[in-house]
């Protein structure tokens, strides 16, 4: 096949993709037409990003432990480094990892949440109950189981605070490195910025493993 040939369909290509993204945006602006026509020149790096964006209309109402926004930026990264130079610097077992380790974060902090939003669980609840007891001088056992009860509630808090931290900092990482992929693929420049950002994120999650297991011997 002649260059002219592979290059007609390149375009086609590209051109399909453009379409495809325009018609899947759930309103018709100006951003969403420059989405679509950057996926002309730049289809097979920037459609799948773009593709597997969630439209504004399919957001959810909350997406507080950033986990599926995490989960879709892997899955950018994934395939965008399939058969290139970066391959081997983010290979899938690296990024099972990462988000293996996010949702098991994900997954105790929900647990924790669900938890806690029990009445009897209730941080004001336990302080009051605590102030009555001191009130009316229950005896000193009664105060202590009180009072150990209402700091366990803290620390609970604490722990669901912290998991909440550590995702919104590890999506801002993992979001970082998608970016860093996409520049360095586009324009063949060092591969040192990655590596930077991947060891950031191994630095991340071993205080992750770290803070779990303080916590799991307090």
């Amino acid at each position: 096949m002649r260059l002219i040939d592979l290059g007609a369909l390149y375009l086609i290509a590209g051109l399909a993709c453009a379409v495809a993204l325009y018609r899947r945006a759930p309103e018709r602006s100006i951003a969403r037409i420059w989405s679509a026509l950057a996926a002309v020149p730049l289809w097979p790096l920037w459609a799948p990003i773009a593709w597997t964006a969630r439209p504004d209309s399919a957001a959810p109402a909350s997406t507080s432990d950033g986990l599926t926004e995490l989960r879709a930026a892997l899955h950018d990264i994934s395939k965008c480094v399939v058969q290139t130079p970066l391959e081997h610097v983010l290979r899938h077992e690296v990024i099972e990892t990462i988000l293996n380790e996010a949702e098991r974060v994900a997954t105790r902090k929900a647990q924790l949440a669900r938890l806690l939003a029990r009445e009897e669980f209730q941080l004001g609840r336990a302080q009051a109950e605590l102030e009555t007891l001191e009130h009316r001088q229950a005896a000193s056992r009664v105060q202590a189981s009180a009072r150990l009860h209402l700091e366990n509630l803290r620390r609970l808090h604490h722990i669901v605070a912290r998991d909440e931290r550590a995702l919104e900092e590890l999506l801002s990482l993992v979001t970082a490195l998608r970016t860093e992929v996409v520049v360095v693929l586009l324009s063949g420049s060092s591969v040192q910025p990655v590596d930077d950002i991947v060891s950031e994120l191994w630095a991340h999650l071993e205080g992750l493993r770290q803070a779990s297991g303080a916590s799991a011997n307090a």
